[in-house]
């Protein structure tokens, strides 16, 4: 009588397949885990120094005396401090960052430059204002006379990720893709602080300004690093799988 029997039996092709694709799986699986804790951290941080009280701008690293720019050490120090600062508006400069959405709509936000009593010229953006399907720029709301207004310092995380051409036109208001500081002082040919405020809401000249911390909660990342550990998983099931190979033997 001829039986079958399952034994064991390498397969070039499955071990090649998993010496691929588990590295990969993996490494994937830990850096999402890395990204919940860089997520967890940036948080913990924000959370923290919204408890401070607003840094005056005679306090702002970064800053002499005459309102000039200087060399910072360590930007990260400066992440979401508030700072208070006395001014006004350069309304008739303001740039418009593309593709931002609020509330399922798409439109801009709306950067203007500041001028502080000190000398000093800031890029504030002032939060998110809605566009038009046919792409017209819409009217920007203007800010008259000296205002007094509190602004948190945003560091950004990474590079942006481009969704179009980044080429400037001429003219006002310019429309971007991205924020580009440096950028934006030699189109406005003077020095600015080297990073973006954020207004806070209900100060002068807030559009629609909601700032939170972080884009995607820890617990998104911590899920996806389960999800490429059972890939992982699945992978060396498939494999084991596959690798048992049905053989006949005989029987009594």
């Amino acid at each position: 009588m001829i039986k079958s029997a399952y034994r064991l039996e390498a397969n070039w092709k499955v071990l090649l397949l998993v010496a691929l694709l588990l590295p990969l799986l993996l490494r994937l699986g830990f850096w999402q885990l890395d990204r919940a804790e860089e997520k967890h951290d940036l948080q913990q941080m924000y959370e923290a120094r919204r408890t401070l009280p607003p840094l005056l701008e005679d306090s702002l690293p970064g800053l002499n005396g005459s309102g000039k720019v200087e060399a910072m050490r360590d930007a990260s120090e400066l992440a979401f401090r508030r700072v208070k600062l006395s001014g006004r508006f350069d309304n008739a400069h303001s740039f418009l960052l593309d593709n931002q959405i609020a509330n399922g709509r798409v439109g801009y936000h709306l950067l203007s430059p500041f001028i502080s009593t000190s000398g000093a010229k800031y890029i504030i953006n002032r939060g998110w204002i809605a566009g038009f399907a046919d792409r017209r720029l819409p009217a920007l709301p203007t800010v008259e006379g000296e205002q007094q207004l509190v602004a948190s310092i945003y560091v950004p995380q990474g590079n942006a990720v481009l969704l179009g051409d980044d080429s400037w036109p001429a003219g006002w208001p310019t429309v971007v893709q991205q924020v580009d500081i440096e950028k934006m002082s030699q189109k406005l040919a003077t020095v600015l602080f080297p990073y973006q405020l954020r207004v806070e809401p209900e100060q002068p000249g807030a559009a629609l300004a909601y700032w939170p911390a972080i884009s995607t909660r820890p617990e998104k990342h911590t899920g996806y690093a389960v999800q490429w550990f059972l890939m992982s998983i699945a992978l060396l099931i498939c494999a084991l799988y596959a690798s048992f190979a049905k053989t006949p033997t005989a029987g009594p």
